[in-house]
């Protein structure tokens, strides 16, 4: 019979592969059921960073939340287990299998998603698509220098995905970024060095030149997915 120790390393795995999956819809945004303030101390704040990095990190397209939230509590409460060792291994085995097939199928759809909408954004007349697949439309042309694959840029951008939702914006904060094209994603190290300062374009980027089929833990996108960035490029610094 395996050990708990053993099973927690399990666990480990699935709360792993579970990181690029979906949530259940809304699931990501409903707030706990004895949501309340947190003191502003070391201990509870501590203790709410753990709960959440936990909760992030379980987000699952098939996992029961009900019984995640019931073993939690018999965790940290230290009770018994209600099952025997062998039987929540395998439990959590299947739940792993159950993983990775909503896994691929969210990839796949999301990958078959993008490919239409790059058939058909490409189709427009304003819209050009380069030897890599990249596509890019230029809303304002700039008369400055362009930047290298090694320079140094400032930007405004906005991303969204097919959908339309931002995920990530500079115009939020109030100031521009600056990182290096080589610190980037491939669609934006290609993208950029087509812009002179001064410029504005859309980047419609397809997901291999993008974050792929294994995106950031928690990000508000799926695997395999196409995002579109509009970006001006202000300055370039090196």
């Amino acid at each position: 019979m395996k050990s708990l120790r053993s099973l927690f390393a399990c666990a480990a795995c699935v709360l792993i592969a579970a990181c690029g999956s979906a949530a259940p819809d809304g699931a990501a945004n409903t707030p706990a059921a004895d949501a309340g303030p947190v003191a502003d101390t070391d201990e509870a704040v501590g203790s709410y960073a753990r709960g959440l990095i936990t909760g992030r990190q379980s987000q699952s397209a098939v996992m029961d939340e009900k019984a995640f939230m019931v073993g939690l509590r018999a965790g940290l409460a230290g009770e018994d287990p209600q099952f025997e060792d062998d039987r929540m291994r395998a439990g959590l085995d299947a739940l792993a299998t159950l993983e990775r097939a909503a896994i691929e199928a969210e990839t796949a759809a999301n990958i078959e998603a993008g490919r239409q909408f790059l058939a058909e954004n490409g189709a427009r007349a304003e819209v050009t698509t380069t030897a890599s697949g990249l596509q890019f439309e230029v809303l304002e042309e700039g008369d400055g220098a362009k930047p290298t694959a090694t320079s140094r840029v400032r930007v405004h951008y906005r991303g969204t995905t097919l959908d339309g939702e931002t995920f990530d914006t500079s115009y939020d904060d109030g100031e521009p970024a600056e990182f290096g094209l080589s610190q980037v994603i491939g669609g934006w190290t290609e993208g950029l060095q087509l812009m002179s300062v001064g410029s504005k374009y859309m980047l419609y980027v397809p997901q291999e030149l993008a974050y792929g089929t294994q995106p950031r833990p928690g990000s508000p996108f799926g695997p395999g997915a196409t995002l579109i960035f509009e970006v001006e490029l202000l300055d370039i610094l090196s």
